[in-house]
């Protein structure tokens, strides 16, 4: 959904003379990545429970808000539309709006996936959370720290990634539960991957910004660093869900 080019191309020239610290890009970046899993989360647990609260009142699950198809539709279309606008865009407003896209897009996602807080636990969704913090973590260390370049890595996760889109699509009608459970690990192994290229991402494009005396450009990158991260940590918990979900919903 996001665009996983390798350069961030700014609108206007730089002026020299500023010195950003690297780190300070990095710390951005995952402060608005924290803030936005924090909307998103919150979203989908309020109208989860609600829908929960809903349902066991005796309430029919068609008639609750979540489950109601047209409602369903929209929130997919302003998904896709905002994901796919997100980094064209970003590209050409000011930061504000480009935090504002961010932050509405977290809350659009909160409430396309609230419905786990109804077929799963809390306690369940609570540990899928923290697993993948932990893997998230690991991997992000490893693409702030390697030598690597992960471009070439990356740009492979991607196609693969296709491919995974493809073969759900498939699934969709075959309803294999072997392809499903392929679909499942190899998610995992991609947005793992592609976690540790978008710090790298970050990390250079950052360092190659850094001087150039425009905070704006610098603050974009952070942007685009976190909702790359953003897709890479609710991708990976998802699919984590699957795992952890099975059986104990």
């Amino acid at each position: 959904m996001s665009n996983y080019g390798d350069a961030y191309t700014p609108s206007r020239p730089y002026s020299l003379g500023y010195q950003l610290d690297i780190s300070a890009v990095m710390r951005q970046a995952f402060i608005w990545l924290a803030l936005g899993l924090a909307l998103g989360f919150g979203v989908a647990y309020a109208v989860g429970e609600t829908a929960k609260n809903q349902i066991a009142a005796g309430q029919s699950p068609a008639s609750v808000i979540i489950f109601n198809p047209v409602v369903v539709i929209i929130g997919f279309v302003a998904y896709l539309a905002i994901g796919f606008g997100f980094y064209p865009i970003v590209r050409r407003v000011n930061l504000a709006v480009g935090l504002l896209m961010y932050f509405v897009f977290a809350a659009v996602f909160g409430f396309m996936i609230s419905s786990i807080f109804v077929v799963y636990s809390l306690g369940t969704i609570a540990w899928t959370f923290l697993a993948t913090a932990g893997m998230f973590g690991v991997m992000a260390v490893i693409g702030y720290t390697t030598r690597i370049n992960l471009a070439r890595i990356g740009a492979i996760a991607i196609m693969a990634l296709i491919g995974i889109i493809l073969a759900s699509i498939v699934n969709f009608f075959l309803q294999s539960p072997v392809l499903y459970w392929i679909v499942t690990y190899a998610t995992i192994v991609i947005f793992s991957v592609l976690t540790a290229r978008d710090v790298q991402w970050i990390k250079t494009q950052g360092a190659a910004l850094a001087s150039s005396g425009d905070e704006s450009v610098v603050g974009k990158v952070a942007l685009l660093g976190a909702f790359r991260l953003f897709l890479d940590f609710v991708n990976l918990f998802l699919a984590l869900l699957r795992i952890f979900g099975r059986g104990r919903s």
